[in-house]
């Protein structure tokens, strides 16, 4: 949270393109993976990214994904619906895409392919992964996507993310990968951002298209269980957590973290990270 407030709100105003690339390396993916290679464990197989799934457990997440969207959809509607006009206006991500073709472009890049991976990894795979050594699956799936929700900081869609993360942690655990999730969270970027390249996105919906998105989010939401059905057959026994915990030094049992574990490599990135967002700074502060 501190990253995401601090260097990570920096990054974004200096450049929005640049600084939701840059949030999601560094804020997300990067301490996720040093997190796990500083606990002694193998960063690949603790984030979910080692096993494969089979090419049909990530259809249907992916398939999953998109019926979820209708659902957030209508979600974000009860909740623009119930706040203050205020919030809706600044908690409007439409203006993300009202610069240039270029930027458009690129934000809807970040936001589709590079963020579900980098938000997966940390979210469905550290934060849910080490939530699953200490609590059962739906503890550890609500607290993750409560902690998922929250830092996005955003109330108006609060309730789509939190919906979101848990159907996410879901596909992941079912899977023991975190591939079908990134899937789901790819398609549902995917969908947003096309929709606001085309510059079809209403920043408050008025009453009639509140119900109108509450029927939609009602079809979505029967369409989604269909998708859920046929991926649980497709994932009929979740693997152990203990299968998370392959250490990286077989000799030391212990998974507590240490600075001294986390592999030098890996703070280079993160002093690289730092000087990238120093020069971003400097750059701006000429301009």
């Amino acid at each position: 949270m501190l990253l995401y407030l601090a260097p990570g709100a920096a990054a974004q105003a200096f450049s929005a393109p640049f600084g939701l690339a840059w949030t999601e390396v560094f804020v997300f993916l990067l301490p996720a993976w040093a997190a796990a290679a500083g606990s002694n464990l193998r960063p690949r197989q603790f984030l979910l990214l080692a096993r494969r799934p089979t090419a049909g457990q990530v259809l249907l997440g992916l398939l999953c994904g998109v019926a979820a969207f209708p659902v957030a959809n209508g979600l974000m509607a009860i909740s623009s619906a119930l706040l203050p006009e205020s919030w809706v206006r600044d908690f409007d991500l439409t203006r993300l895409f009202q610069g240039p073709p270029l930027e458009r472009a690129v934000i809807a890049a970040v936001a589709s392919l590079l963020a579900p991976l980098c938000e997966e990894a940390a979210f469905r795979g550290y934060v849910q992964g080490a939530l699953l050594t200490r609590r059962r699956p739906p503890s550890a799936i609500a607290l993750a996507a409560l902690l998922f929700a929250v830092m996005h900081l955003d109330p108006v869609r609060f309730l789509a993310v939190l919906a979101l993360g848990a159907l996410l942690g879901w596909l992941a655990w079912r899977a023991g990968s975190l591939w079908p999730a990134v899937a789901a969270h790819a398609a549902n970027n995917g969908i947003g951002s096309a929709i606001g390249l085309a510059g079809q996105v209403e920043p408050m919906p008025a009453a009639p298209e509140v119900r109108q998105a509450l029927l939609l989010a009602g079809a979505g939401a029967l369409v989604l269980a269909f998708f859920a059905v046929l991926y649980r057959r497709a994932t009929p026994a979740p693997p152990s957590p203990d299968d998370m915990l392959a250490r990286l030094d077989p000799a030391d049992p212990s998974v507590r973290f240490r600075w001294f574990k986390v592999p030098p490599s890996l703070l280079g990135l993160g002093v690289l990270g730092l000087a990238m967002l120093v020069v971003m700074a400097v750059f701006m502060g000429a301009r």
